[in-house]
């Protein structure tokens, strides 16, 4: 389970030499300072001090590999080695301590098993002190002052590796010459490479992945190597160029490559592989994009294009919208209703005056009923008298009356 302390205490080649690693800066984590509530941040030590020692947020105590006497409430938190890039250790892990200007800074070592690292529970047990025998210290080892934990020489106190901390797998990612790479213990990491594409010829890509897809988790063995799936790790940022190919399919992608994503575009034409220029692809469960106080702008130099399984709404609260296309617009909703509702304002169709107003169509057809029926009864005045209301043409106004609702559109309607 990665390094352990039987491991660390042993030979090992560095460079062209041997180095006998009992006479390294090599301890094992006993404790860790991870915010102001921490007992050893107020400033009189433990107790309930009001000034906070906050600069000891991100140390660790350390008991070294060869200081098997000095009880745990004596051992001094020491800082991380970079105060700017932290990466806190773990209860029972074993760690370097390095020496600089006399003053003792830590530093984390690498494994290949990334979440958990070389640390395991009771290590730091294994290099305490379990023999009771030893007078000379037992004082300080009935209790410490400082933690509250037994100090005792009994070989029964556990050290868990941590209050809420679980030891998960997560693999290592894929090499390629030149990488950069950032992981941490729980499948987040930033690749900064610019060969990790299949003929391996300069591509420069950032990729930026937040989890591990479970997928890999579950089909790999712990310390085996993966690399990115942008269609089914976590939320993803990959910045690409050149000869990168981005193989993304939109929705949720399953173990065999298919994706729940049903919708096809049929107007926006899609290009054929997601390679041959700089790129940048956003891919998560849900995307929230957010202008504070001023504009949003989107440009593009090509076609726009919007897929969606679900409904497109706008809602803009305040000041209308406006929309100038320069060229033919179509709209179609294979045949679904469209409503254009404009509620107690006004609509213009090709026009921004309301000099000619549109026909509503039952009223059109009513009036024209009624003139129709106001013809067929008129009574002229003739030398003879008024005329009886039975004109010569009564047949043909009632043949045109018959055919009036024609001219009421069967898919268009307003108010």
């Amino acid at each position: 389970m990665g390094f352990r302390g039987s491991q660390l205490n042993s030979s090992t080649k560095r460079g062209s030499g041997f180095v006998n690693t009992n006479e390294t800066n090599l301890g094992v984590v006993i404790d860790v300072i991870l915010d102001d509530t921490h007992e050893r941040v107020s400033s009189d030590g433990p107790g309930d001090g009001e000034a906070k020692r906050t600069g000891l947020i991100g140390a660790a105590v350390i008991r070294m590999l060869t200081d098997n006497t000095t009880p745990e409430g004596d051992l001094r938190p020491i800082r991380p080695y970079d105060a700017y890039d932290v990466s806190p250790p773990l209860v029972g892990e074993t760690i370097e301590v390095i020496t600089i200007g006399g003053l003792q800074f830590y530093k984390r070592i690498s494994n290949p098993i990334l979440n958990q690292g070389n640390a395991e529970k009771n290590k730091g047990v294994e290099s305490y002190p379990t023999d009771t025998n030893n007078t000379d210290n037992s004082a300080g080892y009935t209790e410490s002052s400082n933690t509250g934990i037994s100090s005792g020489g009994s070989a029964d106190r556990e050290t868990e590796i941590g209050e809420y901390f679980e030891s998960t797998q997560i693999n290592p990612l894929k090499l390629y010459e030149g990488d950069r790479i950032i992981q941490s213990r729980h499948g987040q990491s930033i690749r900064f490479s610019g060969y990790n594409n299949i003929d391996n010829v300069l591509a420069p890509t950032i990729i930026i992945r937040n989890r591990q897809n479970d997928q890999s988790l579950s089909e790999l063995k712990e310390g085996s190597q993966t690399e990115e799936e942008v269609s089914k790790d976590g939320s993803t940022i990959a910045i690409t160029s050149g000869d990168y190919k981005l193989d993304f399919q939109p929705g949720i992608v399953d173990d065999g490559g298919s994706t729940d994503f049903e919708t096809t575009p049929t107007k926006f034409e899609l290009p054929s592989e997601l390679t041959g220029t700089d790129q940048i692809l956003i891919n998560s469960g849900r995307i929230i994009l957010s202008a504070k106080d001023s504009e949003m702008i989107f440009y593009s130099r090509g076609n726009y294009g919007f897929i969606s399984d679900g409904k497109l709404t706008i809602d803009n609260g305040n000041d209308g919208a406006e929309l100038d296309f320069n060229g033919e617009v179509r709209i179609t909703s294979n045949d679904f209703d469209n409503y254009w509702l404009g509620g107690q304002g006004k609509i213009y169709l090709n026009t921004e005056s309301d000099a000619e107003p549109l026909v509503r169509g039952e009223v059109l057809l009513g009036l024209l009923e009624e003139l129709i029926d106001a013809i067929n009864l008129a009574v002229y005045q003739s030398p003879a008298g008024p005329t009886k209301p039975n004109p010569l043409n009564k047949s043909t106004f009632d043949d045109i009356k018959g055919r009036l609702s024609e001219f009421l559109s069967t898919l268009n309607y307003t108010e």
